[in-house]
C-alpha cells in the first residue's frame, strides 16, 4: 500500500496517521506486519503504537490496522467511523522519530523465530515444510533490521 506522498509502507517503517475517526488511531505507529510477509496472511499492514520518541506502548489500545478497521457492536458508529475514515484519515512514512525500541522488537521477534525452527528442525528435520518457513521467516527479521538501520 502506499502513503498520502506516494512511498510504499514497509515492515519496519514507522508511520503517521491523522485525521482518523476516533482520536485513538491518530498517532504514531510502527508497521508489525505487511501483506506479503512470510508470516503474515493478511491482506493489510498490522500497526503498534508508539510515543513521538520511538518507545513501544503497552497500552490496552496499542494495535490498529491500515486501511482502519473499527470493531464496535453499534452498526452505526461503525458506519459512520467508516465513511469518516474512508474520506479524511491518512497515513504517512515520518523519518524524524527514534527507532531503537523497535530494532530491539525485531531482533527478539527474530530470534523466537530462529529458536522455533531450530526445535521445528530437531522433531521434524531441517527439510520438513515448517522448519524451511522458519528459516524464511528469519530472513525476512534479518531484511526487516537491515532495511531499519539503514534508515536511522
Amino acid at each position: 500500500m502506499i502513503d498520502k506522498n506516494g512511498r510504499e509502507i514497509r515492515t519496519g517503517d514507522v508511520v503517521q496517521i491523522t485525521g482518523a475517526y476516533f482520536k485513538s488511531d491518530n498517532g504514531f505507529w510502527f508497521v508489525d506486519y505487511s501483506p506479503g510477509d512470510p508470516n503474515w496472511c493478511g491482506g493489510d499492514h498490522s500497526l503498534s503504537k508508539i510515543s513521538k520518541r520511538g518507545k513501544i506502548s503497552t497500552a490496552k489500545y496499542h494495535l490498529c490496522s491500515w486501511p482502519i478497521m473499527i470493531f464496535t457492536n453499534n452498526m452505526r458508529k461503525r458506519a459512520e467511523g467508516d465513511a469518516w475514515n474512508k474520506e479524511h484519515a491518512e497515513i504517512e512514512v515520518v523519518e524524524n522519530v527514534p527507532t531503537g525500541g523497535i530494532l530491539l522488537y525485531f531482533e527478539q521477534k527474530k530470534q523466537k523465530a530462529k529458536k522455533d525452527g531450530e526445535r521445528e528442525a530437531y522433531f521434524y528435520g531441517a527439510d520438513s515444510k515448517r522448519a524451511r518457513e522458519y528459516v524464511e521467516i528469519v530472513r525476512h527479521y534479518d531484511a526487516v533490521i537491515e532495511y531499519i538501520k539503514r534508515g536511522a
